[in-house]
């Protein structure tokens, strides 16, 4: 299975993708350039399922970003082949750990702008350690 995961955000949006059993950054792309990317990347990497990313807030009632998110993903829907499933995966600390995983490869002098890219990596991973958790 070949998976793609999106750290969504309203100007840039953050991919990740995974090569055999390990997650990894593919790119930073502008929002609105987004769905024409997904559709490529689809075509390219023989795309399976889709992880988007969702934060609620701790009680489980959606934030005003998990709405866009969800708005987004209903348009996302509709372009992509109805094989292809979209999930979503709570990302609520995926920052934190992201932060934690830079700090520790770099001794606490991590560079912030990679904070996005290792989080869409923590995106995928879970959301696969999930699936294989079930199995």
């Amino acid at each position: 299975m070949n998976y793609l995961a999106i750290d969504y955000w309203t100007k840039k949006s953050w991919l990740a993708v995974n090569f055999q059993d390990i997650s990894m950054p593919l790119k930073i792309i502008e929002t609105p350039k987004l769905i024409n990317e997904i559709i490529l990347q689809i075509k390219e990497r023989r795309i399976d399922t889709i992880i988007v990313w969702i934060a609620p807030h701790t009680d489980w009632r959606d934030s005003v970003h998990s709405v866009k998110i969800r708005q987004f993903v209903k348009v996302l829907k509709t372009k992509i082949p109805g094989n292809i499933e979209v999930v979503f995966q709570d990302e609520r600390f995926s920052s934190f750990e992201a932060a934690k995983t830079l700090e520790l490869a770099w001794e606490k002098n991590f560079d912030p702008k990679n904070l996005d890219d290792v989080a869409a990596c923590i995106i995928l991973e879970s959301y696969l350690n999930s699936i294989n958790y079930k199995k």
